[in-house]
């Protein structure tokens, strides 16, 4: 961050709740303002890097009282599954649905933080398009997003991340070389019905929700897309093979998934991700597969 953040950053990663509220005290915008770098506010700063500080709810209140804005750092918590701090920025007014173009529950699936995503639940977050009916296996959910000649409806929504649209990247804190990155991969979308699908079938696979992947093939999702909306661009079978997902990775393989092919950003095969994952019985099986 800025250099006027550097010791509230320290404090905030040493969990010295003291000097942190002294340092506010002094400088009450170092709890306000913007950073131009790395993380853009302290308290966003504190959920991901003071996450597993003893004083992080101690320290959180005291960003929350000086003014610290809620819904970026509630963001944060779904990136990271920081469900203490979630609860406190939920308790204190943030929007369990976000501000923007994608929410805290989208961020908990992407991420797969699985406590946050329960607490968002718990407190009303919305099931509001194609791709979060998906990641949470809500089947019951999936035919309302389409027409009745199987086309998508409006509500089904369009690709998105946690990067956001390119007008969102381009006022970002990633350097040049990031934010053009970032952009040609947005830009390289297609957008089209077949990618919202495919995108929702990763979604549902990633999070080993059988009856939905199965639904979405029955709708034209493709086995073995490699859709956009993802930073490492795997297939559903990448996807449920990094989470675990042997009953899931088994249905793949059993409909002609491809357990050769190779995400597109580090080209990685299933096998590969799955023993990033930490699950050696599923590397194992899939390359006894191919």
């Amino acid at each position: 961050m800025d250099a006027k953040f550097r010791s509230a950053v320290q404090a905030a990663k040493s969990g010295d709740a003291r000097q942190l509220r002294e340092l506010i005290q002094q400088d009450p915008s170092v709890a306000t303002d913007r950073s131009t770098t790395s993380h853009p506010t302290l308290l966003q700063c504190l959920v991901l890097d003071g996450k597993n500080s003893p004083n992080r709810i101690e320290m959180a209140t005291t960003l929350i009282d000086a003014g610290a804005e809620l819904n970026g750092p509630l963001l944060a918590c779904a990136s990271c599954n920081n469900v203490d701090v979630a609860t406190l920025l939920l308790d204190r007014g943030a929007a369990v649905n976000g501000v923007g173009g994608w929410s805290p529950l989208e961020e908990a699936l992407y991420w797969n933080s699985q406590g946050v995503k329960a607490l968002l639940l718990q407190r009303g977050a919305s099931i509001h398009n194609l791709r979060i009916a998906a990641g949470l296996g809500r089947r019951d959910l999936i035919a309302a997003f389409f027409n009745s000649d199987g086309s998508l409806k409006a509500d089904a929504g369009q690709i998105n991340w946690p990067w956001g649209s390119v007008d969102v990247v381009a006022q970002s804190n990633f350097n040049q070389e990031g934010k053009a990155a970032l952009m040609a991969r947005i830009r390289s979308w297609a957008n089209d019905n077949q990618d919202v699908v495919n995108n929702a079938f990763v979604y549902a696979c990633m999070h080993g929700h059988i009856g939905t992947a199965n639904s979405l093939l029955q709708r034209g999702a493709q086995v073995d897309a490699i859709p956009g909306g993802f930073d490492y661009s795997g297939t559903a079978l990448h996807y449920a093979a990094l989470n675990g997902h042997q009953k899931m990775v088994e249905f793949l393989i059993e409909r002609g998934a491809d357990a050769g092919i190779k995400d597109t950003k580090v080209g990685g095969t299933p096998a590969g991700w799955a023993e990033y994952g930490g699950h050696p019985e599923i590397k194992r099986y899939l390359e006894a597969t191919r």
